[in-house]
């Protein structure tokens, strides 16, 4: 067994919205990570309008959600390797995207996938942006991982943020209330 696979056998709770999370807000990682979804319950007018979104814009895709252990791909390309595409409603948060989309890439990898590259579309803004895997990511999505691990395995979550992006978010009145 690899490297790789030993390393996914041993995080098989952490999914593409789970890393993304990462970067977002921890406590929203824990809380989501722990299966309190408040995004799928809130009716949050920003989680409606990105569900609109991936069902509106791609109808053309295939390969349209590629889903396999706890990773969901929004659509994938094949030319001389494998090409993973994710649409997000927002830039705002293009960091995570972008983090998320190679932790997809590094999922496809360990399983002998030939993918090193990627797309986030961003349709309401009529943008993309082109993500290169490298080595170096490889490293860094298994440090994140094995950190992700450790604050998913505390018995509380973490202190939550204030920041003007938490007034809009899904858990605000879990942490605010």
């Amino acid at each position: 067994m690899s490297n790789i696979e030993s390393n996914l056998n041993a995080r098989m709770n952490v999914t593409g919205v789970v890393f993304s999370y990462y970067y977002i807000c921890h406590r929203k990682m824990w809380l989501f990570a722990k299966g309190l979804n408040q995004e799928n319950i809130s009716g949050n007018p920003d989680v409606v309008k990105g569900e609109l979104l991936h069902e509106s814009r791609f109808k053309r895709q295939v390969n349209k959600e590629l889903e396999f252990d706890r990773v969901k791909i929004d659509f994938i390309k094949f030319g001389d390797q494998v090409y993973v595409h994710e649409i997000k409603k927002s830039k705002k948060f293009e960091e995570a995207h972008i983090w998320q989309l190679k932790y997809y890439i590094y999922n496809l990898r360990a399983r002998g996938i030939n993918c090193s590259a990627g797309v986030i579309h961003y349709p309401a803004s009529m943008r993309k942006v082109d993500v290169q895997y490298t080595q170096e990511d490889e490293a860094m999505i298994e440090q994140v991982s094995s950190e992700i691990q450790r604050i998913i395995n505390q018995n509380k979550p973490p202190k939550r943020l204030s920041k003007k992006f938490c007034y809009r978010c899904a858990y605000f009145d879990f942490c605010f209330s």
